[in-house]
């Protein structure tokens, strides 16, 4: 015959073991979201400890010796408590399996039925104080036997009423959980409520414990092989956003290679229009929520089975069914999004529009890369095209992609094979009349002709190589130097252009003093000179690198000052040392841009900086930045880029005549 006290000592030992075994493999474990490992640690500790102590307690049960009593007075209490916490927990875990989080603030969903859930617990926590005074939960009479008092059931209904309150927030946000999670969560209602309608009838024995005990370990093992999904999905997920990234969406339309209903498809490529005002109007961080805010928004307007992606900075891909394109579209040419402002803690609301590239997918046989490449291409034309925000895909355009990838690998070829030279333009100093100083700027020589940037600078940037071509001109820059020097030739400071993607090197400063130090040259020779124009990395990140090369002992420049709307802000934020005016003044004749020239001038000699004006050609245009104070020229009024070899002539004569 079974021993049905023993099988119930086995079942509780047993089941405290395992939680705290579980705890130990999901302590060592790797969980995506931080708050849900500490609630599944506390929910699967404290049931072993409960089940422990209920273990205990039957142990000592009985018994007359002083501290046995204590103990079992101890262990009985802290069943009590620790059911109630349990609950507290449990309701935690249903919030951040729904939403994602836990907390109280007034943003968050059902946040007056979690208070409610709160308020109970600490209502029950205080009942069980009281009743190790009064024993209105329990009592041990005269034989020390455990005894109901008046308000057991009080401790029976307010863990099974908050226990509700979390099955109500289940019911409502059933969409957002999977049958399997459904089906264990609820469990942990049903078992032990099972179980306490039997030990409520049938004193004496613990099945409600054994019952809680056993769901938090279906919890347990459920949210082990729900953490490796997400674990999986994480690595296609993009951090900032939520939504798919690089890898996710090209894994994605990879898996419907060769399948029909691919063809069902098109491919949105997307960039959101002046979104670098949002970051210089509300700053960097509110431009990430604001980013966030918008991709929860798109979210909500594609199907199960479409995926919207993001690419990097504020770029977008979304392969939705074409029967929905023309809705999402709608929503891309014009959308408010709402967002709390850091700064002031208050909500604001932004009206956000898009450039739009589609590709209406029309074969089976493409891999993602080419299918993107193909939306690319189409938004790339609505971008170059000032009066389009949408650009559908056409024959051309496939053909000037055919042509492009060919260009890719060529390009590619010529880094390999240092094709990729400097030219080196003189910057003339007015009142010597003498070069003072140049700019490399690169050539690529291609199959002996010389190729100007405007081929392959755009295309470089897109695809990463622009990090690679100015580290090529760097160190070829360097070795130029040092043949000069070596051969007692006078070298004025040389500037070598880095784009501002290259900030996603947080070692970028240290890399380019490997260079120039491996060189051998001065590093005051050297001058870093750094592109406005791209807005991708925030100034935060600009600042820390211009701060990293100055601690190294190099001079920076800003290029094209007044070619963006961010000119000022940098000139706040980053401590440069020269400021190269945009070619755009220098041209104009206007009133209006002499003015605002003039102004830079003195600003510029206000806060100690150097001044050079590029794009100079004619001679009224240096009398006119002489009479500013503008005393470094830069054109081809004095002189075009110079091959290595002209210019070695040149440096050995350096003098200009002013007059031409």
């Amino acid at each position: 015959m079974i021993d049905l006290f023993n099988t119930q000592m086995s079942f509780l030992l047993f089941e405290a073991v395992f939680c705290f075994l579980s705890a130990l493999v999901y302590l060592v474990g790797r969980d995506p979201i931080r708050i849900r490992k500490h609630i599944v640690l506390s929910l699967n500790v404290s049931c072993g400890f409960m089940l422990i102590f209920e273990f205990l307690f039957y142990v000592y049960k009985g018994s007359t010796d002083p501290i046995d009593i204590v103990i079992m007075c101890i262990v009985n209490a802290a069943v009590y408590y620790l059911v109630l916490l349990m609950m507290f927990f449990y309701a935690m875990l249903v919030s951040v399996r729904i939403f994602g989080k836990f907390n109280l603030k007034p943003d968050m969903p059902c946040r007056k039925r979690l208070i409610a859930v709160t308020a109970i617990v600490s209502a029950g926590l205080v009942l069980i104080t009281v009743s190790q005074f009064t024993g209105i939960y329990y009592y041990f009479d005269e034989n020390h036997v455990y005894q109901r008092g008046p308000l057991f059931w009080l401790a029976a209904l307010l863990p099974t009423l908050g226990a509700a309150i979390a099955a109500t927030m289940i019911v409502q946000y059933r969409r957002r959980l999977s049958i399997a999670q459904r089906i264990v969560i609820a469990s942990y209602l049903v078992l032990p409520l099972v179980g306490e309608v039997i030990q409520f009838l049938f004193f004496g024995n613990s099945l409600l414990n054994i019952c809680l005990g056993l769901a938090v370990l279906l919890m347990f093992f459920e949210n082990m092989v729900n953490k490796e999904k997400e674990i999986i999905k994480a690595s296609k997920t993009e951090v900032r956003t939520g939504l798919a990234n690089e890898h996710g969406y090209i894994q994605w339309l990879n898996s419907m290679k060769g399948n029909p209903d691919l063809m069902d498809y098109a491919a949105v490529f997307f960039d959101l229009r002046k979104f670098s005002d949002i970051n210089r109007n509300y700053g960097v961080e509110n431009g990430n929520r604001i980013l966030a805010a918008f991709g929860n928004l798109l979210l909500s307007k594609v199907d199960e089975d479409e995926i919207l992606g993001r690419q990097f900075g504020n770029k977008f891909i979304a392969i939705i069914r074409k029967k929905n394109l023309d809705k999402l579209v709608n929503v891309l040419q014009g959308v408010e999004v709402t967002f709390e402002d850091i700064r002031t803690e208050t909500e604001r609301k932004v009206i956000l529009s898009s450039h739009i590239g589609v590709y209406m997918i029309d074969r089976t046989d493409l891999d993602g890369e080419d299918i993107l490449i193909f939306a690319e291409q189409a938004l790339s034309a609505a971008k170059a095209n000032g009066t389009e925000e949408v650009v559908m895909l056409t024959q051309e355009l496939i053909d000037s992609i055919s042509d492009r990838k060919k260009l890719e690998s060529e390009i590619r070829y010529g880094l390999q094979h240092g094709e990729f030279i400097p030219f080196y333009q003189p910057k003339v100093d007015i009142r010597t009349k003498k070069m003072c100083g140049a700019e490399a700027l690169s050539r690529w020589n291609h199959d002996g002709t010389i190729v100007f940037p405007g081929t392959y600078i755009s295309i470089m940037e897109t695809d990463g190589m622009i990090c690679e071509l100015d580290f090529c001109i760097l160190t070829t820059v360097c070795r130029d130097i040092s043949e000069w020097l070596k051969d007692g030739i006078d070298v004025p400071v040389v500037s070598v252009n880095f784009s501002r993607r290259n900030l996603g090197d947080k070692d970028l400063a240290k890399h380019i003093d490997d260079v120039v130090s491996s060189s051998g040259i001065p590093k005051n020779l050297i001058e870093i000179e750094i592109t406005e124009s791209s807005d991708e990395f925030s100034i935060e990140d600009l600042n820390s690198f211009v701060d990293s090369l100055h601690a190294l002992g190099y001079k920076v420049s800003i290029d094209d000052f007044g070619s963006a709307s961010s000119s000022l802000t940098l000139l706040r934020e980053v401590a440069f040392d020269t400021l190269k005016i945009d070619k755009g003044f220098i041209d104009h004749d206007k009133e209006k841009d002499q003015r605002i020239l003039s102004y830079i001038t003195r600003l510029a000699g206000d806060i100690n900086m150097n001044i050079v004006a590029e794009g100079v050609e004619q001679k009224h245009q240096v009398e006119k930045l002489n009479d500013l104070g503008v005393n470094v020229i830069q054109g081809f009024y004095f002189d075009k880029p110079l091959s290595k070899e002209i210019m070695t002539n040149k440096l050995k004569s350096p003098n200009y005549p002013l007059e031409k």
